[in-house]
C-alpha cells in the first residue's frame, strides 16, 4: 500500500457559483423538508448557513447565508450579493421574554415559545449592520461564548449587551424582517423595497422569496400588519379599493382580525359598498361652475377609452397610468395612441356629421377655449347620442375645420377640465396633428392620485356630496377599512402543506395538562409519524414536541389518549385516526409549576380585561385607557379621546358613570 506523506489540499469553493439565486431559491426545493418548523429550521441552517456569532450569555445566536441576486430584469450584467441574517434567540436565556406581535393578534394566551428566529435582510446603508462585538474596556473583539474577554480579562456584561443587539434586530431599516416562534407560527415585521432603501431588489422580490422560505420551513400562519403608505396615502386602503385585496393579498395574505372590533363580514361589506359607489354622485347636483372634483374626475374619464363608472374604475384607470411609466418615458400626451380601438358602432355619416356640429360651435367662439362642459351642452340636443358625442369629443383633437384650422386640446391647469379652440395648422401643427400637447406627467398623476384619495376615500377629509346618508356611509366603510391592519396566512391550510408519503401519517394533537393554569391556550402540534406508529409511539413523540416547543411544558408526560380510552399500548395509530386524524391527549407536568409560571401566556402574566362598546374583548394594538374605577381597558377612540389629544390622568368609563 502506497502512503502519501503529503497533506491533503483544502477544497477551494468558488464563492460566487456556490451562491443561490436570490430569485429562484427554494422554489423547487431538491430535499423538501417533512417535518414541523422546529426541525426543519435546524436543518436548514445547519445545511445551508455559516454560524457567525454565538454566545451563552444573552441566549442569541447568528447564522448567515448569502444569495446571489441575478435576474434578466435587472440591467446590470454584475450580479450582487444580499446576505440573509438568522437570529436564534433562546427566549429562557434573553430579557425579552413575550411577544408583543402575538398579543395584539389573538394569539396572547398561547404559551411562550422556547425559540424564536428573527429571519433579516440588513439595509447595506444601515448603521446596524453585522459587525463583532467590542470589549468595553479593552476595544477587542468579545468571544460571547466566555464569560470574560480574552484580552483584558474584563467580565463581559450581559445586560450592557443585550439592548444594542435588539435594536440590530429591530431595526427600521431592514429590507426584509420576519419573526416565526419554534411552533411554526409568526409575524411578518417589516418589509422595505426601493421606495424603503432597497437598492437592489423591490418588494414584490423580498416577499416572493419569504413566501416560498415559509413554504420551505414548513411554517403554519404568518400575520403582517398593514401599515404601508404610498405617496402619503394608506395604501391598504386605496390598493383594496383597486384590487379587492390588500397588496398583501398577492400573497394569500386575508383579513386577520380586525381593530375596535370589526369582523370579516363587515370588512368585505365596506370594501364592496365603497369600490362600486357611482362617481355619478358627485355630479348629481351639478351647477356652473363645476368644483375641482368634478374637473378632475371628467378629466380622467375623458382620457379613459372604457367608461369610468365607479370609484374602483377610477383608482383603476389611474394607478394603470401610474404603472406605464418607464424611466425612459416621464410624460404621457393627453391624446396617446391607444394599443386598442374603441369599436364605433355608427355609421360614418353619423359620425363626421357630429364632427361637423362640434366644429361648428368652436367657429363660434373664435379664439376662445371652450370647455368640455360647454361644448358638450351646446352639441347634446343636435348630436343626439350622448355616447356619440362623448366619442366625438375624446377623437376631437387634430380634427382640421374647413378653414385649415384645427382643434387643439389642453387641460386648464387653474380649473383641471378640458378645453378645445381652433387654431392656425402652421401656428403650433405638423400636418393635421397637434405637435405642442398638454402633458401629463408622472407627478401630475400622482397630485391628482393623492387629491382624489384624500376626496373620495379618506374618511377625515371626504368631500360632502348628496344625499347625505351615502356620504356618512361612504366614510364609515372608508374607516372600516383602515381598521383591518392585522393579516394572515394559513400555511398549514394549503393543499401542499399535508406530506404525500404512504410511509408517513400526521397527527394533529392537542394535549391538556391538568395541572396547569387554564387561561393558557395552547395550539395543537402536527406530529409526523411512521405508518406503522403505536399509541406508545404518538404519546412519546406528543410529549417530546410540547417540550422542545414550549418552556412551560419542559416536564410534560403523556398519560392517557382521550379519544380512545380503551386502545392498548401496542394498537396501531393509524388504524385509530386513518393516515390524517385529530388526537387528544390528557398528561401533568411534574414540577416547575412556579419557575415557569411566567412562560403561560406571550403576551405576559399581568391580569388585565379589555370590554370595549365598539366589541373589542382583547388588545387589538390600537391605544387604550384604563378605567379607573373597574379597571376594564377600552379604547381612548370609542371614549371621545381623539387621537391627537393626550390620554387624562383621570378616566371613569360610562358603566361607572352611570352606576
Amino acid at each position: 500500500m502506497t502512503v502519501n506523506p503529503r497533506p491533503v489540499k483544502r477544497i477551494k469553493f468558488r464563492v460566487r457559483a456556490d451562491l443561490c439565486n436570490f430569485y429562484t431559491f427554494a422554489s423547487t426545493p431538491d430535499q423538501p423538508y417533512t417535518g414541523p418548523f422546529r426541525i426543519n429550521v435546524r436543518q436548514f441552517l445547519s445545511r445551508h448557513a455559516r454560524l457567525v456569532a454565538a454566545s451563552d450569555l444573552d441566549g442569541m445566536m447568528t447564522w448567515q447565508m448569502n444569495f446571489r441576486v441575478s435576474s434578466p430584469r435587472r440591467a446590470t450584467s454584475e450580479p450582487s450579493n444580499l446576505t440573509l441574517e438568522v437570529v436564534e434567540e433562546d427566549v429562557a436565556r434573553c430579557q425579552k421574554i413575550y411577544c408583543d406581535h402575538c398579543r395584539v393578534v389573538g394569539w396572547g394566551r398561547h404559551p411562550v415559545c422556547a425559540k424564536r428566529y428573527h429571519f433579516i435582510i440588513r439595509n447595506s446603508n444601515s448603521q446596524f449592520k453585522f459587525r463583532p462585538r467590542l470589549c468595553t474596556y479593552c476595544g477587542s473583539t468579545l468571544d460571547l461564548s466566555e464569560s470574560r474577554c480574552f484580552s483584558c480579562n474584563g467580565k463581559i456584561d450581559v445586560n450592557s449587551m443585550q439592548e444594542p443587539e435588539y435594536s440590530r434586530i429591530d431595526d427600521t431599516s431592514h429590507l426584509l424582517h420576519g419573526i416565526v416562534h419554534s411552533n411554526g407560527y409568526g409575524h411578518l415585521v417589516r418589509i422595505n423595497g426601493l421606495e424603503g432603501g432597497s437598492q437592489i431588489v423591490n418588494g414584490c422580490d423580498i416577499m416572493d422569496f419569504w413566501d416560498r422560505l415559509c413554504r420551505l420551513l414548513r411554517v403554519r400562519k404568518i400575520t403582517v400588519m398593514d401599515i404601508s403608505k404610498k405617496h402619503d396615502m394608506e395604501y391598504r386602503l386605496l390598493h383594496a379599493i383597486i384590487h379587492g385585496h390588500p397588496w398583501y393579498g398577492n400573497w394569500g395574505y386575508e383579513f386577520g382580525t380586525g381593530s375596535f372590533g370589526l369582523m370579516y363580514e363587515a370588512y368585505g361589506e365596506a370594501l364592496q359598498s365603497l369600490s362600486t359607489e357611482p362617481l355619478s354622485l358627485i355630479f348629481s347636483n351639478c351647477r356652473s361652475p363645476r368644483s375641482q372634483l368634478q374637473n378632475t374626475i371628467a378629466f380622467y374619464q375623458f382620457l379613459s377609452d372604457n367608461p369610468l363608472v365607479t370609484v374602483r374604475d377610477l383608482f383603476s384607470f389611474l394607478s394603470r397610468m401610474l404603472g406605464w411609466q418607464t424611466p425612459k418615458s416621464k410624460a404621457i400626451s393627453i391624446v396617446q395612441e391607444q394599443a386598442f380601438v374603441e369599436p364605433c358602432t355608427w355609421s360614418a355619416e353619423d359620425v363626421m356629421s357630429s364632427f361637423d356640429k362640434i366644429l361648428k360651435v368652436l367657429n363660434a367662439a373664435a379664439q376662445q377655449w371652450v370647455s368640455w362642459q360647454n361644448l358638450k351642452g351646446a352639441t347634446s340636443r343636435s348630436v343626439g347620442s350622448m355616447e356619440l358625442l362623448s366619442y366625438c369629443l375624446k377623437h376631437l383633437n387634430g380634427k382640421t375645420n374647413d378653414d385649415g384650422r384645427v382643434v387643439a386640446v389642453r387641460r386648464n391647469k387653474e380649473t383641471g377640465s378640458i378645453e378645445y379652440r381652433l387654431e392656425a395648422a402652421g401656428k403650433n401643427c405638423h400636418g393635421s396633428q397637434v405637435a405642442q400637447t398638454y402633458k401629463l406627467r408622472k407627478v401630475h398623476i400622482q397630485n391628482d392620485l393623492r387629491y382624489l384619495y384624500n376626496a373620495l376615500l379618506n374618511p377625515q377629509t371626504m368631500h360632502g356630496y348628496k344625499p347625505l346618508s351615502r356620504l356618512d356611509s361612504a366614510r364609515l366603510s372608508a374607516t372600516k377599512l383602515l381598521n383591518s391592519k392585522h393579516l394572515i396566512k394559513h400555511y398549514d391550510k394549503a393543499d401542499d402543506f399535508s406530506i404525500s408519503n404512504p410511509f408517513l401519517i400526521q397527527i394533529t394533537c392537542n394535549i391538556e395538562a391538568v395541572d396547569l393554569y387554564k387561561d393558557s391556550i395552547c395550539p395543537p402540534e402536527i406530529l409526523t409519524l411512521p405508518v406503522t406508529a403505536t399509541v406508545s409511539d404518538l404519546k412519546a413523540e406528543a410529549a417530546k414536541a410540547f417540550k422542545e416547543t414550549y418552556l412551560i411544558h419542559q416536564n410534560f408526560e403523556a398519560d392517557q389518549l382521550l379519544d380512545c380510552k380503551v386502545a392498548s399500548e401496542t394498537t396501531q395509530v393509524k388504524l385509530l385516526f386513518g393516515s390524517r386524524g385529530n388526537a387528544f391527549i390528557n398528561g401533568r407536568c411534574y414540577g416547575g409549576r412556579r419557575r415557569l409560571g411566567i412562560y403561560r401566556m406571550e403576551r405576559g402574566v399581568e391580569k388585565w380585561m379589555v370590554d370595549c362598546v365598539c366589541g373589542a374583548k382583547d388588545d387589538d394594538g390600537e391605544r387604550m385607557l384604563a378605567c379607573d374605577v373597574c379597571g376594564v381597558w377600552q379604547h381612548t377612540r370609542c371614549s371621545n379621546i381623539k387621537d391627537a389629544e393626550n390620554v387624562p390622568e383621570k378616566f371613569v368609563c360610562r358603566k361607572c358613570n352611570n352606576a
